[in-house]
């Protein structure tokens, strides 16, 4: 009676912490809190059925239920990190990729096999775990090459996000090949890495501007307004390929999208969560590494960073460093 009262309580505090910022994450029109308020709310979905598993016969469809929510969390996270980096400014239908196995569970909730103790639980199970693994893996990639250049609050945060759903997956899994014997540790590892969360969010809630009609301080755009006209500077930087201009300037650009340079700067700064330079140089990386792929494998680097916009060699170098994790040369050596 003890154990189910503890789990009960500290189950509950932490559910419901992640249940109440999911929710209001998905009140906010911001593409990456949205993302962020899913992961939560499935996360909690997830952690929900583990505690009534832990005292209660569920049914068939429930069980996997859970499943199919946990299935959701990993492709939420990876998502989320290419939305905060800038990769995703809107849905595609191509992302619905990622949520094909949680789907499969949905739509067969109530034939799949869910029983513990059958051959085909077991290997399910494993690869649901797989599976979580490898999305922890590949954000925590995505991390270290594409996140180099954001605000340090912001990769901290994300870092400390992964931190938590790499504990989870850590605790259930140790769960699952019993080297923890108690299935309500996973609840409770659950609920404590959520008051870590939470903590940590109230620290940076700067970074998540829920509020989407809040102005800027001295400006009389809001951060809604903001989302658009960092659209528009996309759509101008690509269609007239200003980024191509080693002098661009912020008043250059800002003359292109009739605002007063610092508003361009605080659109910028605050909706693609880099500075000035490293915005520009994104797109001039990018061009670059198309020149790299496709291009002359015996052409010259130096060639190729004026090509893209770069004044000289040595920024160039250090600018495609930082965002690739390469070198120019040892990224042209994989297509050549």
């Amino acid at each position: 009676m003890t154990e189910i009262v503890l789990v009960s309580l500290v189950s509950s505090i932490g559910l419901g912490l992640s249940f109440f910022f999911g929710i209001i994450f998905l009140k906010s029109r911001k593409k990456s809190n949205i993302l962020l308020g899913l992961l939560l709310i499935f996360l909690s979905l997830r952690i929900l059925k583990s505690v009534f598993y832990n005292f209660v016969d569920l049914p068939l469809i429930i069980k996997n239920l859970g499943l199919a929510a946990n299935l959701a969390v990993g492709p939420l996270l990876f998502l989320y990190g290419l939305s905060i980096c800038g990769v995703i400014k809107q849905a595609r239908r191509i992302h619905l990729i990622h949520f094909i196995p949680s789907t499969i569970y949905i739509l067969l909730s109530a034939i799949i096999p869910n029983d513990k103790d059958s051959t085909f639980w077991y290997f399910s199970y494993s690869l649901v775990l797989t599976q979580a693994l490898l999305y922890v893996l590949l954000s925590f990639h995505q991390y270290r090459v594409r996140m180099n250049d954001l605000d340090k609050k912001l990769k901290a945060w994300f870092m400390n996000l992964l931190g938590v759903l790499g504990g989870v997956w850590l605790v259930y899994a140790a769960i699952f090949f019993g080297i923890i014997p108690m299935y309500s540790a996973g609840p409770i590892a659950f609920s404590m890495l959520i008051f870590f969360l939470a903590y940590m969010a109230f620290n940076r809630h700067e970074l998540f501007s829920l509020n989407g009609i809040e102005k800027y301080k001295g400006t009389k755009i809001s951060f809604l307004d903001g989302e658009g006209h960092l659209e528009n500077i996309d759509q101008i930087m690509r269609q007239r390929k200003l980024y191509l201009k080693p002098d661009l300037s912020l008043k250059d650009l800002a003359d292109h999208i009739n605002l007063p340079p610092r508003e361009v700067s605080l659109v910028i700064n605050r909706h693609s969560n880099k500075n000035f330079a490293n915005f520009i140089n994104s797109y001039r990386i990018e061009e670059a590494k198309k020149l790299l792929e496709t291009g002359n494998a015996k052409s010259k680097i130096i060639s190729v960073a004026h090509d893209s916009g770069f004044n000289n060699l040595s920024t160039f170098n250090v600018a495609f460093k930082a965002m690739t994790n390469k070198t120019p040369t040892q990224y042209r050596s994989q297509f050549h």
